[in-house]
């Protein structure tokens, strides 16, 4: 049987924080669980365009209760704020659903001197899941879930030499997207082996949208590969509705076992109905994962403490 939103009768009593639940994936996941009575945080670089989305989603559902909170993934001031206003106002946490993203960026920098697409999409959410793992632990059933994305497996690879294209020494966009979302896997991974080697209920998860519609590929050159692109996403790609499902079988799906991979179940994992899907076989890789961390570590300047 297809795992639907009708497979989740209510989310009352879960808190849910999701980063970039502004727009796109994020966004559809968010008005999902409003559908179910959770409480829900969206973390966001705008607050008035957090409160936008608020707006739309409280005209179709009025009684949601969903709160903005300022978090800007590529300053690591921003997140250690972020994390300190967290813990002033909550106490705990159930589900900490690591969305936002870039991609394909041109080379550039966060405020803190990372390449742009490695800095948000794994480094910022690396530190933003360690500065609110003390609530996580401790709240009773957690679960952490990060999205990574079908590039992974495309031209990823990861060179420590290298890692963040120093001054733009080799660096291509949709590799460095590659690599981004392939640490996103690395770190997941890791994580639920550092979590059970401790013996700590929380459990972690990763999802992918498959080819879904959302304005993540607006950095793309428009082009005619652009243009060839977007003709057969009209055969192989499906909208975000669709795309985040996978997300929400990863935050809620009572069946599921920590450290499962979600994606669409269609062709090459493009589109489709969510399941357990496979990620590469350097995902898996036991030394890599253990260098990232380090490495992901020195550059946040925080120790992560299972």
């Amino acid at each position: 049987m297809s795992f639907t939103k009708d497979c989740v009768k209510t989310l009352r009593g879960t808190r849910i924080l999701v980063t970039g639940g502004n727009s796109g994936l994020g966004f559809e996941t968010v008005k999902i669980f409003a559908t179910k009575d959770a409480e829900v945080i969206i973390a966001v670089r705008s607050i008035e365009r957090g409160n936008a989305a608020v707006a739309k989603i409280k005209v179709e559902f009025p009684n949601s209760n969903i709160t903005v909170m300022e978090l800007d993934l590529s300053s690591q001031e921003s997140i250690k704020t972020f994390s300190k206003n967290f813990h002033n106002k909550y106490d705990t946490l159930h589900i900490l659903l690591n969305n936002a993203g870039v991609m394909t960026t041109p080379y550039g920098l966060t405020k803190d001197g990372l390449e742009t697409q490695q800095g948000i999409n794994h480094f910022g959410h690396f530190l933003l899941t360690n500065l609110l793992f003390d609530i996580i632990k401790k709240t009773k059933d957690a679960r952490i879930v990060s999205v990574s994305s079908l590039a992974h497996k495309f031209g990823a690879s990861i060179d420590f030499d290298n890692l963040l294209y120093a001054e733009g020494k080799g660096y291509n966009k949709a590799k460095a997207y590659s690599r981004s979302k392939l640490e996103n896997l690395l770190f997941i991974y890791e994580l639920d082996r550092r979590i059970k080697d401790k013996g700590l209920s929380v459990e972690v998860f990763a999802a992918h949208p498959g080819v879904s519609k959302t304005n993540l590929g607006r950095h793309l050159k428009q082009n005619w590969m652009s243009k060839l692109i977007n003709f057969f996403q009209v055969f192989f790609s499906h909208p975000a509705s669709k795309g985040c499902m996978p997300l929400f079988r990863a935050c809620t799906d009572l069946a599921a076992k920590s450290g499962e991979f979600y994606g669409p179940n269609g062709f090459m994992q493009f589109k489709g109905d969510p399941v357990i899907v496979k990620s590469s076989k350097l995902s898996h890789d036991l030394e890599v994962a253990k260098k990232l961390w380090t490495y992901s570590e020195e550059v946040t300047h925080t120790k992560f403490n299972i």
